[in-house]
């Protein structure tokens, strides 16, 4: 019997189905799917509910590629699908215009995603992209907004968010319409590509932020097949896992202190981040970026020809 789990960062969408279908299953062989996605399992509570049942075995589908369990088996699904890339991009599209310094490129409505909105647009509005697509106007999208998870992890980006969510959706007049879930061999970029030489640093948020995760998806591909720096929120030592497969990040240009966090101390120290690199000019910016070339087609290369190390160990096993 089988089974799709809609996960969030730490919680399961549909929780109440699962338990139902645990219920109705007890003493089968059964085989739960993440729908892949890359959550952290014991994060999202899904070891302790098949604790509570017995089953004559579980098995978990899943992307996560740091997940594992010493009784359920854990098979893990196209762990690279999004470093999958081959076309190139033209050099057009390598470029800054100094027009803006920050960008978002979101859609779900995700705690971290509203939060870091929220500080750019009541914050530094003149030098950001912001493109957020939710609408809060609908009542289905409503229903995604993680509004409460905000506010457990920040009260004070809560009140931003109430400053601002009237604004929304931000929409980005060039970009494309973005399609989530299409493989595409140019790194998902042909939607977005438009946008990069208008801004210098892409701060991602990847969707899974508690927890043993590295999941990676065309979020963290983007910046690097359009050559821009990025800031990560996402798990905790993503950084070190994207270094692990051999490409670099920028700790020689600004504090990534934020990787050893998850939460809500990684996300404030990204907002520290934020607020401190906005007050560099822009030809302080202009020489950062020329300075970092070097990273920045390395890992564009690194991507082209597919030679990134397709192995990482878990950190907590290193150390």
């Amino acid at each position: 019997m089988r089974f799709e789990v809609i996960p969030a960062s730490d919680y399961i969408w549909n929780r109440l189905e699962l338990i139902n279908f645990l219920v109705q299953n007890q003493g089968q062989n059964i085989v739960l799917t993440t729908k892949s996605e890359g959550c952290c399992c014991r994060a999202i509570g899904l070891y302790d509910l098949l604790d509570q049942f017995s089953f004559k075995s579980v098995t978990i589908i899943s992307s996560n590629q740091l997940e594992r369990h010493k009784q359920y088996h854990i098979n893990i699904h196209a762990p690279w699908r999004f470093f999958s890339v081959s076309n190139k991009i033209d050099s057009i599209y390598h470029t800054w215009n100094k027009n803006k310094v920050f960008a978002t490129v979101y859609g779900r409505p995700l705690w971290h995603r509203i939060g870091i909105v929220a500080h750019l647009t009541k914050y530094h509005c003149d030098i950001s992209l912001v493109g957020c697509l939710a609408d809060p106007g609908s009542v289905d999208n409503r229903k995604l907004f993680e509004v409460s998870q905000l506010f457990h992890y920040d009260p004070h980006s809560l009140q931003n968010f109430a400053e601002i969510w009237k604004q929304l959706p931000m929409a980005l007049h060039d970009v494309a319409e973005y399609t989530p879930g299409q493989q595409q061999s140019d790194g998902y970029v042909a939607q977005t590509k438009n946008l990069y030489p208008n801004f210098l640093i892409d701060i991602v948020a990847e969707p899974f932020t508690d927890g043993d995760c590295f999941f990676a998806t065309e979020k963290t591909v983007r910046p690097m097949m359009l050559k821009k720096p990025f800031i990560l929120m996402g798990s905790k030592n993503y950084l070190d896992y994207l270094h692990q497969m051999g490409f670099r990040t920028f700790a020689d240009f600004w504090s990534e202190e934020y990787d050893g966090y998850e939460g809500k101390e990684r996300y404030i120290k990204i907002l520290q981040l934020i607020d401190n690199l906005s007050k560099k000019s822009i030809d302080e910016l202009q020489r950062m970026y020329w300075d970092m070339q070097y990273t920045l087609d390395h890992n564009y290369n690194l991507l082209m020809t597919q030679t990134y190390n397709k192995s990482i160990t878990y950190i907590n096993e290193i150390i």
